[in-house]
Parts: C-alpha cells; sequence; structure tokens
C-alpha cells in the first residue's frame, strides 16, 4: 500500500513540475542588497511588466554578510537576507508578479559562501578543527597539505601584518562572553576550543579557592567545569559517537560558564583577571593559540600557504563541498522550499566550473526539485495519501528518481527539457560547446555577448587597428602569448597555494608507483604549471572517463607544455596526462585505490585551471591586451577580430535548436564595461586610420600632464593611456552640465583606472598596489579633463567623440533589437533599458532611477498612442535620453511576449543583396502560423559616414534589398516599431523602404 502511495506521489510531483515549468520569454536582473529591497522590487513590477518583462531575475536572496551589495558572500543558506526583506515581503511581491503572468528566477551560489561573517558552520569548524560535523562542508586541506605544521588546522590569512607583529602589539585580544572564550582581533571573532578552556580556568581555580575557600559551592561548579573540560574527546577522536557526546558536553560547559557568570561575579572575577593577564603575555597566548585549529596569519600569507579552496583569490569566500549530497542538500533548503511552494520559477547557477563535478550537480538539482514538488504535495495535502509522512517517502522516492535516466538528449538525437528551469553562468572558450548531458536550459549567455558584439566590429579593418595599436604602444606580442604568461603569473602568486597542494596530491600518485617514484615534487609543480598555463579552456569535466573533448583539451595542454619545456622531459608530462585520464600505469592494471585517486587529482586539476584561467584571462590579459577594449569582455576572446553574420546566424540556429531558453544579455553584472559603452568603441573598427592619427595627437597634446614616478619611468604608460583614450570615447556621457557632472565623471574614471591598474598587474597590483603610481595616473586623468589645463585635448577629444557616439547609437539599437529578438530569452541587467554607459562594478551596481524609467515609458505610449509618426521622428532626431533604446526594448518585447511561439520556434537567415549588403544582419523567426522579420544596420561608419542624424533612405542603401523565401514572395509586411507598411517587390523587400524611417525594423506579414 506504500508503495502505491509513494508511486502516486512521484507521478503527482512529475505532473506538478510540468505545469510549472515556464521558461522566461524575458527576464530582468535585479541586483538584491540593503538599499535595494524586496519592498523596492514590488515597486517596481508593474513598470518590468509594462516594459515586457515576464521573469524577474535576482541575485542570491539568502543571507549575506552585513551590508553586502551583491548577495554572493551568503553566510546563512537557511534563512532569507533579513536585509532585503521577510518572508511576508516575498511572499507578497511573488503574488504581484502571479497577477502579472510573471515568475522569478534565482541566482544560486552553491560554490562557496563567506567566512568573514556571523558563519555557524565556519564557527564550528575553527573551533573544533576536524571533528566538526562542517569539517567536510569546506573544501579544507587538512591533512594534504605541503605545510605539516598545517595538519589538523586550517590557515586564517585574516592579519593585517605578520603574526609576531601582530600578537606582540596586543591586537589580539582575548575575551570571555556567554560563558565562551573568544580571541577578537578587530572585527573578528576567533573561538577558543573549550578542550583548551583549562590553560585559562586551572589559574583561576587557585586564586579563587585562595579567596573562597576549595568548598565554596562556586569553586567546586568551577572545578567540575574543568574536570569535564579535561574529559572532552580529543580533536582527532575517530569514534562518530564519542565526537557527537563531546560536543554536547562542550554546548553543556559553556552554559555552565554562563550560569557560574550570572550568580557568581566574584568567582568569575577570577577568570577575567586571567584573561587580562593572558592579554599581556604574548607568550602564553601564543601557547592557546597554537593549541586551537587554526592558524591567525599576514593576509600575505594566503597565495602561498592557505589550505582551503576559495572563490577564486579571495579569502573571505570559502569553497564548499557540494559534490556532497549532505553539503548539497545543507546549502539547497531554503532554495527547495522555494522551489516546492512555487515561489520561485527557476535558477541560475553562479559557478559552476568551480564545482568538483556540475553534471552531477545539475542532475541532483532535478532530482530534487522533483523531491520538492512532491513534498510540497504531500504536506498541503496529508489526507489523499493516507497518511503518508515525509520521513518514510523520501528514501523511496529519491531510489525511484535515481533510477530514472537522467540523459538529457533523446533517442532522436533532440535536447530535451528538465523539469526545473535553469541557466549556468558556464565561460565557453574558444570553438567550446555547453554539454549536452547537462541538465539545464542553457547558459547565461556570454557567448551571446560576444557573438552579438563581434558583429559590430569590421574584421577587414584588422590589420589596420593592430598597426595603430603596436605604433602608439610598441607592443606587438600576440593575445594568446599574453594569456599564457599571465596564467603562469597566477600560478606563481595569488593562487600559488592552490598549485602547491595539487602538486602535493601528484607527488603522492608518483610515489605510489615504481614507474614514477623518482619525479620530484618541485618538478612535478613546474610541470604542472605548464600545463595548467596552457590549459585551453576554463576546464575539463573529466567524471570517471574522459570524453572526446576533454581527451582533446588535455592533450592539447600537454603538447603545448612540453614544447615550452623541453628540459623537463618527456615522461613528467607523460604521467601527468595519463594521471588525467585516468589510464593504467605501466606497471599493469590500477588497483581502485589508485584509480580513485586519479579521480580526485583531475577533480581537483580541473578546480584549478577554472580560477587560473579566470584570473589570467578576464582580470589580466583582459587589461594588458588593448588594441580594441570593446572585445575585452567576459567569454570574449580579444584575439578574434569580429564576427560575420554567418558566424552568429550559425550560432543563433544552433542556440535555437540545442537552448532554445538560454539568457540572451548584452550586459550582466560582471561585464567589463556597458553594452553602449562597447557599441561605440566598436566604431572605432571601421576607422582606424583616423582613431589613430586622433589618438597620436591627444597624446602628444597630454604628453605634459604625465607624471614620472622614478627615474626613467612615467604614468601612464602608453597602453595605460591608450586604454584610457578608448574608455572615454565609449563612456563620455551624452550630456555633461556643469561642473557637478564633469566632477562625477572624473571621480567614476579615476577610480575605474585605478582598478585596470590592478588587474592588469603591470605597475600595480591589489596584493602589491603602487600608491605613487597609482595616484600619478590619476591626477593625470584629472589634468587632461580639466578645462583650463587641457582645453586644446577636449576640443578634438569632444568633437571626435561626438562623431563616434552618434554612429553609436544606431549600433546600440541594432542590438538591443537582436538582443530581444534572437533565440534565447533575453535579459536586460538592471537599467540598461536606456543608455548603458556604466564600467566594470562597481561601477554599473549605482541605483537605477525606476520611477523615471516609468514615466518615460508611460510618457511614449502615450505619444504613440496620438501621434507615432512624430514620436519616431522625435527619437531618431534627440537620441541623447535614451527614449529610443526604451522604445525599441519595450516594443520588441511585449510583441515576443504576446507572440511567445514564434519567439520559442525557428530561426533562419536572410539574405541581403545590392551594394550595402555587407551592412545588414536580418533574419527570421517563424512558427507553424507566424513569421518575424528582424532588420538591423551594422558596420554603420561606413555605411552612413558623416550622414548620423536620421535614416536615410535611397541615398544610403541605394539598390539593396532583402531575398525573402518563396513562401513570402509578394507579401505586404507592417513595421512594428513603426506602424508603417511595405510590400515586397517579388522576392525583395528594399531597405531603403524597410529603414526610411527608423535604424532598425520588426516586421511581420500583413
Amino acid at each position: 500500500m506504500t508503495a502505491n502511495l509513494i508511486d502516486r506521489l512521484g507521478h503527482a510531483a512529475a505532473d506538478l513540475a510540468a505545469a510549472r515549468r515556464r521558461p522566461p520569454g524575458a527576464t530582468y536582473r535585479l541586483q538584491m542588497h540593503v538599499g535595494y529591497t524586496i519592498q523596492d522590487a514590488l515597486k517596481a513590477t508593474e513598470y518590468l511588466h509594462a516594459l515586457g518583462i515576464t521573469h524577474a531575475y535576482t541575485s542570491s536572496l539568502l543571507a549575506a554578510k552585513p551590508g553586502s551589495t551583491h548577495g554572493y558572500d551568503v553566510c546563512n543558506h537557511a534563512i532569507l537576507n533579513p536585509e532585503i526583506g521577510t518572508e511576508d515581503d516575498l511572499s507578497g511581491w511573488t503574488a504581484a508578479l502571479r497577477e502579472r503572468g510573471m515568475g522569478l528566477i534565482l541566482d544560486t551560489v552553491p560554490n562557496h559562501m563567506s567566512v568573514g561573517c556571523a558563519n555557524a558552520w565556519w564557527t564550528d569548524v575553527l573551533e573544533n578543527g576536524p571533528s566538526s560535523p562542517y569539517s567536510q562542508y569546506f573544501d579544507i586541506a587538512w591533512y594534504d597539505h605541503p605545510r605539516v605544521q598545517l595538519g589538523g588546522k586550517v590557515l586564517l590569512p585574516i592579519l593585517g601584518d605578520t603574526y609576531g607583529q601582530v600578537l606582540e602589539s596586543g591586537q589580539l585580544k582575548p575575551v570571555f562572553a556567554a560563558g565562551a572564550f573568544h580571541i577578537r582581533y578587530c572585527e573578528t571573532n576567533l573561538p577558543i576550543d573549550p578542550r583548551t578552556y583549562g590553560s585559562i580556568l586551572t589559574p583561576a581555580l587557585e586564586s579563587a579557592k585562595a579567596e573562597f575557600g576549595s568548598e565554596s559551592a562556586d569553586v567546586l561548579e568551577l572545578q567540575s567545569i574543568i574536570t569535564a573540560v579535561r574529559h572532552l574527546p580529543p580533536r582527532d577522536e575517530s569514534d562518530s559517537a564519542r565526537r557527537a557526546e563531546g560536543r554536547v558536553e562542550a554546548c553543556v560547559i559553556k552554559r555552565r560558564l554562563a550560569d557560574l557568570a550570572g550568580r557568581a561575579p566574584g568567582v568569575v572575577a577570577h577568570v577575567l583577571r586571567e584573561v587580562d593577564r593572558l592579554a599581556g603575555d604574548a607568550n602564553a597566548l601564543d601557547f592557546l593559540l597554537e593549541a586551537q585549529a587554526y592558524r591567525p596569519s599576514f593576509w600575505r600569507v594566503a597565495s602561498d600557504e592557505i589550505n582551503y579552496r576559495r572563490f577564486f583569490d579571495v579569502n573571505d569566500l570559502a569553497a564548499l563541498s557540494t559534490e556532497s549530497e549532505e553539503v548539497f542538500r545543507a546549502i539547497h533548503q531554503k532554495i527547495f522550499a522555494w522551489l516546492g511552494a512555487g515561489t520561485v520559477d527557476g535558477l541560475r547557477i553562479d559557478h559552476p566550473d568551480g564545482l568538483f563535478d556540475p553534471k552531477q550537480y545539475l542532475d541532483r538539482l532535478q532530482q530534487y526539485f522533483l523531491l520538492a514538488c512532491a513534498r510540497h504535495i504531500l504536506e498541503t495535502n496529508p489526507k489523499e495519501y493516507d497518511g503518508l509522512t515525509w520521513d518514510t517517502a523520501e528514501g523511496p522516492l529519491r531510489e525511484r528518481l535515481t533510477a530514472t535516466d537522467s540523459s538529457q538528449t533523446g533517442s532522436n538525437g533532440q535536447v530535451s527539457r528538465p523539469p526545473l528551469y535553469v541557466v549556468v553562468e558556464k565561460i565557453l572558450g574558444r570553438n567550446e560547446r555547453l554539454a549536452d548531458d547537462w541538465r539545464c536550459d542553457g547558459t547565461t549567455g556570454y557567448e551571446f555577448i560576444n557573438a552579438v558584439n563581434g558583429l559590430f566590429v569590421d574584421a577587414k579593418k584588422e590589420a589596420a587597428l593592430t598597426a595603430v595599436y603596436q605604433r602608439l604602444t610598441a607592443l606587438d606580442d600576440a593575445f594568446d602569448e599574453i594569456v599564457y604568461r599571465c596564467k603562469f603569473l597566477i600560478l606563481q602568486s595569488s593562487l600559488s597555494s592552490e598549485l602547491h597542494v595539487l602538486a602535493h596530491h601528484l607527488d603522492r600518485l608518483a610515489q605510489a608507483e615504481r614507474w614514477s617514484r623518482d619525479y620530484t615534487l618541485n618538478g612535478l609543480r613546474h610541470a604542472l604549471r605548464e600545463v595548467i598555463a596552457c590549459f585551453p579552456v576554463y576546464r575539463s569535466y573529466i567524471a570517471g572517463a574522459a570524453s572526446t573533448v576533454d581527451r582533446t583539451y588535455v592533450l592539447r595542454a600537454i603538447r603545448r607544455a612540453r614544447g615550452r619545456n623541453p628540459l623537463l622531459g618527456r615522461r613528467v608530462f607523460e604521467f601527468i596526462r595519463d594521471t588525467l585520464l585516468q589510464k593504467d600505469p605501466p606497471s599493469g592494471p590500477a588497483p581502485e585505490a589508485y584509480r580513485e585517486a586519479q579521480r580526485r587529482f583531475a577533480g581537483k586539476f580541473e578546480q584549478t585551471t577554472a580560477p587560473v584561467m579566470a584570473k589570467g584571462l578576464e582580470d589580466t590579459s583582459f587589461y594588458q591586451f588593448n588594441r580594441l577594449v570593446s572585445l575585452n569582455e567576459v567569454g570574449g576572446d580579444p584575439g578574434r577580430f569580429g564576427y560575420t553574420p554567418a558566424d552568429v546566424h550559425a550560432m543563433f540556429r544552433d542556440r535555437a535548436a540545442r537552448f532554445p531558453a538560454g539568457l540572451s544579455p548584452l550586459a550582466t553584472h560582471d561585464t567589463k564595461r556597458g553594452e553602449d559603452v562597447r557599441a561605440r568603441i566598436n566604431v572605432l573598427s571601421e576607422m582606424p586610420d583616423e582613431w589613430g592619427r586622433r589618438a597620436e595627437i591627444w597624446s602628444e597634446q597630454n604628453r605634459k600632464h604625465r607624471i614620472e614616478v622614478e627615474e626613467g619611468v612615467t604614468a601612464p604608460d602608453a597602453n595605460e593611456e591608450y586604454f584610457l583614450y578608448q574608455t572615454l570615447v565609449g563612456a563620455w556621457p551624452f550630456v555633461m552640465q556643469g561642473d557637478d557632472d564633469r566632477a562625477t565623471f572624473i571621480s567614476r574614471i579615476r577610480e575605474y583606472m585605478n582598478k585596470v591598474l590592478h588587474e592588469a598587474k603591470v605597475h600595480s597590483s591589489w596584493i602589491n598596489p603602487d600608491a605613487d603610481y597609482d595616484a600619478a595616473v590619476g591626477e593625470f586623468i584629472s589634468r587632461i579633463l580639466d578645462p583650463e589645463k587641457s582645453a586644446a585635448f577636449l576640443e578634438d577629444f569632444r568633437e571626435f567623440q561626438q562623431t563616434v557616439a552618434r554612429l553609436g547609437v544606431w549600433n546600440s539599437l541594432a542590438q538591443t533589437l537582436i538582443r530581444c529578438t534572437a533565440p534565447g530569452a533575453p535579459d536586460t541587467y538592471q537599467g540598461t533599458e536606456l543608455w548603458d554607459l556604466n564600467l566594470v562594478d562597481p561601477d554599473n551596481r549605482r541605483p537605477v532611477d525606476y520611477a523615471a524609467r516609468a514615466s518615460l515609458l508611460k510618457g511614449l505610449d502615450e505619444r504613440a498612442a496620438s501621434d507615432l509618426p512624430g514620436l519616431v521622428g522625435d527619437l531618431v532626431a534627440r537620441p541623447d535620453d535614451g527614449r529610443g533604446k526604451l522604445f525599441v526594448t519595450s516594443r520588441a518585447l511585449r510583441y515576443r511576449r504576446d507572440h511567445a511561439e514564434v519567439f520559442a520556434g525557428g530561426y533562419e537567415p536572410v539574405t541581403a543583396t545590392g551594394k550595402k549588403a555587407d551592412h545588414l544582419f536580418a533574419y527570421l523567426r517563424t512558427s507553424s502560423s507566424e513569421t518575424v522579420l528582424v532588420v538591423a544596420p551594422r558596420l554603420v561608419a561606413g555605411l552612413l559616414g558623416e550622414e548620423t542624424s536620421a535614416p536615410l533612405g535611397e541615398r544610403v542603401w541605394a539598390d539593396t534589398a532583402l531575398q525573402l523565401p518563396d513562401q513570402l514572395i509578394g507579401r505586404e509586411w507592417r513595421n512594428v516599431l513603426t506602424a508603417t507598411t511595405i510590400r515586397a517587390e517579388g522576392a525583395a523587400l528594399r531597405m531603403a523602404e524597410i529603414l526610411q524611417y527608423f535604424p532598425v525594423a520588426v516586421l511581420v506579414p500583413v
């Protein structure tokens, strides 16, 4: 009977999941924090609906580090972040979304959590070390670290100076409060292991006896507490029951001490005096700290010796062992409660490449989503299941789901959709594809950003722009070589500890076999560093067996590393290759223990290559190779100079077939510069000669403002100055009124360039900042943007920049329309429905005025209803306020929402003919009953020349036309944006008519 009930519950859960599955038609990203709460989001909901959005899409809602502006520093996975609202607030907001037919997509952070706040798991780990029930929640090398003194300890790189200096200066202060002892350092409280309380309590007991006598009840209680301390099991206790008893007893000890403090202040005064004495005795305090399960250290030590995996090189963000099912359940408990109740409709998975096995993780997500649906059904309809409880149902249901084939690819080769809508923040490398067997709906869209961006870069002018860059900077290194050097630098600096730990793992494997025993730890570390620096993508995904693709990546990295280091010898690289690919050693078939060690090493290797690529590529190379900085985007390849229309069509076709609900952004909270900044900078690719001439003039005009920071070194250098001029061209406001606007802009650029300098790691860095150099670059910026000091430069710059900005408007409108109509779910980053002239975070996380946007949208709608031709003309003539972008976004997204079937359907490129055919990008979205034709111009500098103020009909397009498929020949078409109609001349639609009034078009057959 129970089996039948469980089977019925499983079917009901599957039906509920299927009924709830509603992939977004268009998302809107909201960054939630104390300055933008759920109540604020509620107020913006009506505007988002009016814009055409189907799903709000938020950063993490879980409890984060107090004051967090991004939410990726989760402290408690069990509760909603109290800084952004209450459960009632969330329920009210989701109800408002539902009333409008909208949903909620939630950002999920499974790879790491903050340990720089009130994190109960981490505190327990610090107090109890390996015996903590949470010791395996974090990816800590308890006994696998080259530094043997760290065995059983966590290195805490939290000190602002060396340990000895901090200790001797009295900055580490012992504290007794609420029955427990701590060490306070600045705002950080480090717990003292109750096993070591005796070193404080025993001297206090002796002095208390002298004052109150050994028979005093309170003195006897203190003595009894000390006895209990002595009987606590050691931190390396192997018996789990004994460890559990010890935890209970430790809590009892703290409670007894708290009770004693409340009723016997005289006795406890001796404890407090001992605490004060300890504070003044560096040797005694050092002895106590040495007995703890952690070692406080200077923050600079982290790069070489930290023994817990982090999110990249952020010490405050400790990586989680999410591959453990226990950990998986613990960090998703609140998320699955929301999913089960229908509060949340889908998930965005942050940094899946940090996970040991992303495929396993995604499989579990889908399985546990069905379990969450089943639990919700059981708890809301208990009578229907004859008293069946979740405790009895969960296990059998999990077994039932585990036995189900998790493949996402059906027998017909088509990708089937999983029950829960999930997108992954996966950055795809050159020619890399998202795996078909990942149970998700696609990526968050970095590959989309870069393909669309590349469409507006003139590939034919690559050689000319490269020559300009080399002439003005005297740099000629290929981009791939710069990436290699930067990854190598990261492995020598901020992530060297991760390399040491990985080499230590490999060394143990080498020592297990006679064929590899003579490889030295140093030689293995050197070879590993080369292989990682040469790895062609962020990571492979070797789980038990390497796929053909993974094997190709490994072999390519090994080959390149060997080529760069012939003196290391062939065999050591072959050993690394065979270990990663889990081959048998030369001595014969590997025993299971050896094979498991290989698998573990391969996983750890993959968790290292990903952050090394991210830090070396995105956070270093992208600030050193500055040929055209609009290409230096997350997921991008600055070595690839643009995409052809055929490239983008192929990608969109693949997307429509494989992942039609993947996100399609142009900006995210992580992009390096705003979408419209890139749109402007792309214009420079079309005019390399003029751009080079202007940049050379500006450099000469501003020579007097450069500052000598040391003999022979002036700031900024030529490469930084070239980067700065591109940034100014891209980010210069449409309108800058008065000194306040200028001061704000200068401040933004100074802060941005300070980050650029530190990321580039040439003259300054985050780890070793050069304050004099940083200040000199900041002063240079202030001088060249001061009208009194740089009048000639500013006059010439503004004249050129205004031309670029006018052309950039066309690029912006074109890429906006493509985002809103291409395969995938168009994703709008907060505020970017108007001009996005932001730079990298934190610049792109400034407050957004939704009331102003709602007012502009209302005004557009009212004007469109009464005088659409006049509105269209006004938008073209006056692009400064961004209403044209808001107009395209809202009308395209609304049409998409109202005609969802056609935008979930097919994709077909449309061929252009005529003199300006290369300046067009057009495609059809099709379903069984509808057709939409999207038309966007590209490479507009070569198209328009100086005439950028309005669409120009015949003067621009001449004989250029779109060639329609047979079934659409001779049809009349209506432009959704302008309401104008045109008729095809046979199979051709003339561009002079399509774009006569507005730069872009969405056409539907009448």
